[in-house]
C-alpha cells in the first residue's frame, strides 16, 4: 500500500494538540498545588475543597496526557487519534457554543477554528493519510551499487588464444614442407634437400 504525505495541516493541530497537552499538565498540577493550601482550613471545609481541587487537577492532567497522545498520533498518521481528534473537537465545540450564547466574541471566533478543523480532517488528503500511514524512505540496493562489468576476454578466456594458436599452427603447417626422398625438413624457399641433395 503506498504511503501519503502528511498535509501540513495535521502537522499544525499535531504541534497544538501537544502544547495543549502540556499546558494542561502545567495547569493541573498548579491546580493541585493550590487546592493542598484549603487542607489547612477548619470546620471541614478545607477538606472539602481540597478534594474537589484534587479531582479538578485530575481531570485536567488526564486530558493533557490524552492531548499529548493524540498529537503524537497526528504526527504519525493514526487513525484512532484522527478519531479522538474529531470527538474532541466535537465536544470543545458544545461547550463553546455554551460559552458564545453570552456573547463572548472569543467563543466565536473558537466556533469557527472548531467548525474549520472539523471540516479539515474530513478532507481526502487527511482521510488518506490516516488510511495509509505517513510516508517512508526507502533505500534501493540495485541502482545506486555500480555493476563491475568483466571484460569478455576473462569471461572467455579460451575463445581468443585458441582461434590465435589455431591460426598460427596452421599457418606453421602450411609453412613448413618435407624433402619427398629422404624426408628431411625443407628449408624455407630452398627446393633441394640439404641432407640427400634432392631436388623437389
Amino acid at each position: 500500500m503506498q504511503k501519503s504525505p502528511r498535509p501540513i495541516g495535521v502537522t499544525i493541530i499535531a504541534v497544538l494538540a501537544i502544547l495543549a497537552g502540556v499546558v494542561g499538565l502545567i495547569g493541573g498540577m498548579a491546580i493541585a498545588t493550590f487546592s493542598s493550601l484549603f487542607a489547612s482550613i477548619g470546620f471541614g471545609v478545607g477538606g472539602l475543597l481540597a478534594t474537589l481541587g484534587f479531582v479538578i487537577a485530575g481531570v485536567v492532567i488526564f486530558f493533557g496526557f490524552i492531548w499529548i497522545l493524540t498529537g503524537w498520533g497526528f504526527l504519525n498518521g493514526k487513525s484512532w487519534a484522527r478519531t479522538l481528534g474529531m470527538i474532541f473537537s466535537i465536544l470543545s465545540l458544545l461547550g463553546t457554543l455554551v460559552v458564545a450564547a453570552s456573547g463572548s466574541i472569543g467563543a466565536i471566533v473558537g466556533i469557527v477554528i472548531l467548525i474549520l478543523m472539523l471540516y479539515y480532517l474530513f478532507t481526502p488528503p487527511v482521510k488518506a493519510f490516516f488510511t495509509n500511514g505517513p510516508t517512508t524512505k526507502s533505500f534501493s540496493t540495485g541502482s545506486s551499487i555500480p555493476r563491475p562489468s568483466i571484460p569478455t576476454s576473462f569471461a572467455n578466456p579460451m575463445g581468443g588464444s585458441s582461434s590465435s594458436f589455431g591460426s598460427s599452427s596452421s599457418s606453421t603447417s602450411n609453412s613448413t614442407r618435407f624433402c619427398t626422398n629422404c624426408g628431411a625438413t625443407l628449408s624455407a624457399g630452398s627446393n633441394k634437400c640439404s641432407s640427400c641433395g634432392k631436388s623437389d
